[in-house]
């Protein structure tokens, strides 16, 4: 995997690091170059003088200039200088024959000499001209004896390259092979991705962005899965609630099509039963209704800064006639609460119920108090209470509890009232012990006056 993309790093190192021992050589080579030419300027102007004043003694001895010649360019040139003397006529008379021959390098260096202005001198002098120049050929051995240790040099350095090239690049392609491979995971369906350990701190926020999408992938599908089994059971659940007033329904009107029943009274029972069931499933399709909506992502909410004890009061005030004088209302002073009031009532409103319905000889003890920034609002019966299963599911879809089948009712009543106080940003749980009550507690973030 990255194979193609690894080798291309690979030589890239590479290539940067010929250049850079090419860069390193050439530059090295050249200012050792003007360093040794610079230095020549003073030694050239001295050698032309010496030379200008061996031809005067020369002249002074009577000396043919062609007869000094030899003398002059030996000691003039010294191992160090090229000396080359003519006569007038342009004809070689003498060369310091002692210094090197030219080589390939020397030629090489010369022809190096001459670009850059190397140092030189002409001399005229009586009957003839005198040319000094610097000798090369021994620093170009010296620059030979250089590259050849160079060469083996940056050989090896280009194999250390390569190495370390190969293993920053796998280290480099690492985190991305796992990131991909992840990534194929998650496209072939596996929607669980495991974490990245990032052991590659080049690559840490890849592996970081990687592991936060991992986890946010994880926790959505792990909540998908949820919300799907939620939904089949929350299906199934209103099948079950719904087939038993149909069954009921349909059998009445099978008998009062076959003519079972001709007296009226009987025919007013039945009629009476029919309305009866056709009411209970209109209320639970209308609380089914209710709970999709507060589901729904994105429902809209109509959030008002109010009192929630006046809320309080309004339910309690809608339970009054089914209540028979067993509800007693203890409220608190400034109480406010940022929400959407109907969604809250109706909230309350259930829970007040589910007390009335499943404690019928109690009285039911409604309070608000506020405290720490938290206002909450408690409904307490002196019931037959709830055993540990039944607090656990309390707020269950259509659970209704383990003894209380022969009570009317849906089991959606506490479920919309969790999902009312959750969208509040409130909490709401149970307390209760068996034979000795049950209180259900709501409570919501007080809103500064």
């Amino acid at each position: 995997m990255f194979s193609g993309f690894r080798g291309r790093l690979t030589r890239g190192y590479v290539l940067l690091a010929i250049a850079l021992i090419l860069a390193v050589a050439a530059a090295s080579t050249a200012l050792a170059f003007f360093l040794y030419t610079g230095s020549l300027s003073e030694s050239i102007s001295n050698a032309a003088q010496r030379a200008s004043e061996e031809v005067t003694a020369s002249q002074r001895r009577h000396e043919p200039l062609a007869k000094a010649a030899p003398a002059i360019a030996h000691d003039v040139g010294r191992g160090r200088f090229r000396v080359a003397i003519f006569d007038s006529q342009r004809r070689l008379l003498a060369a310091n024959e002692a210094a090197p021959r030219p080589s390939a390098g020397g030629d090489l260096s010369r022809a190096f000499g001459s670009l850059i202005g190397l140092p030189r001198a002409r001399v005229p002098v009586a009957g003839g001209m005198v040319f000094i120049e610097p000798d090369l050929d021994r620093f170009s051995r010296v620059l030979v004896w250089y590259w050849s240790i160079m060469l083996p040099v940056g050989l090896l350095a280009i194999l250390l390259a390569w190495l370390i090239g190969r293993r920053i690049s796998a280290r480099a392609v690492g985190p991305l092979a796992e990131v991909t491979k992840s990534l194929r995971r998650i496209a072939e369906g596996d929607f669980t991705p495991e974490t990245l350990l990032g052991n590659s701190t080049d690559f840490r926020e890849l592996t970081t962005a990687y592991n936060d999408v991992a986890k946010r992938l994880t926790a959505a599908t792990a909540e998908r899965k949820q919300s799907d089994a939620q939904m089949r059971q929350f299906i199934a659940d209103a099948g079950h609630e719904l087939r038993t007033p149909l069954t009921i329904v349909m059998g009445y009107l099978d008998v009062l099509r076959q003519g079972v029943i001709s007296d009226s009274a009987g025919t007013t029972q039945i009629y009476e039963t029919m309305l009866d069931e056709s009411r209970r499933m209109r209320a639970l399709i209308e609380k089914l209704i209710y709970l999709a909506r507060l589901d729904r992502a994105g429902a809209p909410q109509k959030l008002t800064t109010v009192d929630i004890s006046a809320t309080v009061a309004r339910a309690v005030q809608s339970l009054t006639p089914l209540a028979d004088g067993r509800i007693t209302v203890s409220a608190a002073d400034h109480a406010t609460v940022n929400i959407d009031e109907d969604e809250m009532y109706e909230a309350i409103k259930n829970v007040i119920d589910n007390a009335l319905k499943y404690a019928p000889e109690s009285q039911v003890e409604v309070s608000t108090t506020r405290d720490d920034g938290t206002v909450c609002v408690r409904v307490k019966d002196s019931g037959p209470g709830m055993d540990s299963a039944d607090i656990a599911h309390a707020f269950d879809r259509f659970y209704r509890g383990s003894a209380r089948a022969d009570i009317e009712g849906s089991g959606l009543g506490l479920a919309i009232a969790k999902r009312a106080v959750e969208r509040a940003g409130g909490s709401i749980k149970t307390e209760s012990t068996p034979g000795h009550g049950t209180t259900v507690i709501l409570c919501l973030p007080v809103t500064p006056r």
